[in-house]
């Protein structure tokens, strides 16, 4: 079982990408964390087999959660950002801060859908 935090702040993407993880049908727990001083506490008290992060939120942004994991023994950690976000420049930042995927919310939620799945078997998820 795969062991997951979501990091957003937005309760309609948080259950959107519920929704999606559920009908990909494979064996997770899905914990939700909802801005980035909520995650860093989680992080430090619970193992997570992988990390889904909004770059955009109040308090601690998904930018600098990334610098402070990076930066302590959470490093190895996959993290794939769901962002709202399509700019070029944050995909930069975020490449340059190690994440292993970048998956963009869509209007269409069958494109996101796509998109994190195959975010998610990059990953080694079995996502049926």
């Amino acid at each position: 079982m795969k062991n997951i935090l979501l990091v957003d702040d937005l309760g309609i993407d948080v259950m959107l990408t519920r929704l999606a993880l559920q009908e990909f049908a494979f064996d997770h727990q899905l914990v939700v964390a909802g801005d980035g001083a909520q995650a860093y506490e989680m992080l430090r008290e619970q193992r997570f087999d992988l990390l889904l992060l909004d770059i955009k939120m109040p308090q601690v942004d998904g930018f600098e959660l990334l610098a402070r994991l990076r930066t302590e023994s959470l490093a190895g950690m996959p993290v794939i950002i769901v962002s709202g976000s399509g700019l070029a420049a944050d995909r930069a930042r975020a490449q340059a801060l190690g994440v292993d995927d970048y998956v963009q919310k869509a209007v269409d939620y069958t494109g996101f859908k796509r998109e994190l799945k195959a975010a998610l078997v990059r990953q080694g998820c079995p996502a049926g």
